[in-house]
């Protein structure tokens, strides 16, 4: 432990405010790192030399100082952390006047030394704890004993199942968050799982890994998905935030979590272009979605294009088109499209013929039906993908 420059003078700020008298610091090489006077910071205090090489109290009269290099009139104390000398207080007088001030002085530091490096192993710990997830979400790591240690040392369980969410989050304008409030999120997320592994990724990204809960080695898919709910509940709660969230897939498995971190992605990448008004998308929703994705720009895709372009140019109105689509929405039942469309049931059957006029096949083989309905789909999502 050492007490830097910045540490140094807050100490000697706060002591003075108190004591009155000019206060310095030296660090664990007797150099003055702090002092109410600024001329003296970085010369060598020979007095703190004694401290240091005798780890007590030493005073000097105006006299004794003058004989010794960078010293005035004084008492120095050492200032002890975890049982280690890390540097030495200095109060400035008559060392039978000052002394009273010495234990104050002396509190002070440790505590304000104590108090950093507390600081310090809690940043140590943060960034450790983000490499560890960001390595795990990108399937970078190897089991061994050093990456075991870290685990325990850091207090991360990871032999209990997880998937990971992706979040992407934004302010009201769509611009950057500032780096606290994503902290301040992020620390939000913790206390709401405090299981749960989370990470800044990105500047508008949070990548989450929650614990999940496997039952007769089933995923219990509806308990996370209430989970994410209500995560999406406490964002719903800041001020001022846009937000979208993307479960991933659950993969057996410590690997399995980079894994499930891309499907996170495809997941979520997939929602916002197929889904713009929801704000968290499940992977069993938009797998079909996600497959035509992939689809989409190769020439099986435009092969299914083209079959609808064909229903597209027959429908100079938009009838048809709007007929079809209630037909799948109701689950190609009859009676139920004639009743939402308004129409007659005649009048229903009239549009379907001519819809397999136009098609050049039937509508009740299902093989037809289905390369159709995917045609449909995948029209609507390449118009979303070019409107992007």
């Amino acid at each position: 432990m050492f007490i830097d420059q910045q540490a140094a003078q807050k100490i000697v700020d706060r002591a003075m405010k108190i004591i009155g008298h000019n206060v310095n610091v030296m660090n664990h090489l007797g150099v003055i790192v702090g002092s109410g006077d600024p001329l003296r910071i970085g010369s060598l205090h020979e007095g703190a030399l004694h401290v240091l090489s005798r780890h007590s109290e030493v005073g000097f009269s105006a006299k004794e100082a003058s004989l010794l290099s960078g010293v005035q009139g004084g008492i120095n104390l050492p200032i002890v952390c975890n049982g280690e000398t890390v540097g030495v207080a200095g109060i400035t007088g008559d060392p039978d006047k000052v002394r009273k001030y010495a234990d104050l002085v002396v509190m002070t530091a440790e505590l304000m030394v104590e108090q950093a490096g507390l600081t310090a192993q809690v940043q140590w710990d943060k960034r450790q704890r983000e490499g560890v997830i960001g390595r795990l979400i990108q399937g970078e790591f190897e089991r061994d004993s050093m990456f075991d240690d870290r685990i325990e040392r850091l207090g991360i369980d990871l032999t209990v199942p997880r998937i990971a969410v992706v979040i992407k989050i934004m302010a009201e304008d769509g611009g950057e968050l500032p780096l606290e409030k994503m902290q301040y999120i992020l620390r939000l997320l913790d206390s709401c799982d405090p299981d749960s592994l989370a990470v800044i990724s990105e500047p508008t990204q949070l990548v989450v890994l929650p614990t999940i809960s496997i039952q007769d080695g089933v995923w219990n898919e509806d308990r996370t998905r209430q989970q994410l709910f209500e995560l999406c509940s406490s964002l719903k709660k800041q001020n001022h935030l846009n937000f979208k969230v993307g479960q991933g897939q659950y993969f057996p498995s410590l690997e399995g979590l980079s894994k499930s971190y891309r499907s996170a992605l495809k997941t979520l990448d997939t929602g916002r272009v197929c889904r713009p008004d929801q704000q968290v998308y499940f992977p069993r929703d938009l797998v079909l979605d996600m497959i035509l994705k992939q689809v989409q720009p190769t020439w099986e895709g435009e092969q299914l294009i083209s079959e609808y372009q064909k229903l597209i140019a027959g429908d100079k109105n938009g009838v048809l088109r709007k007929t079809l689509i209630t037909y799948f929405e109701q689950n190609t039942d009859f009676g139920l499209s004639a009743k939402a469309l308004h129409i007659h049931r005649n009048t229903l059957r009239y549009r379907l013929d001519k819809i397999e006029g136009i098609l050049g096949f039937e509508l009740s083989n299902w093989n037809s039906l289905v390369r159709f309905y995917l045609a449909f789909r995948l029209d609507d999502l390449s118009n979303a993908l070019s409107t992007r």
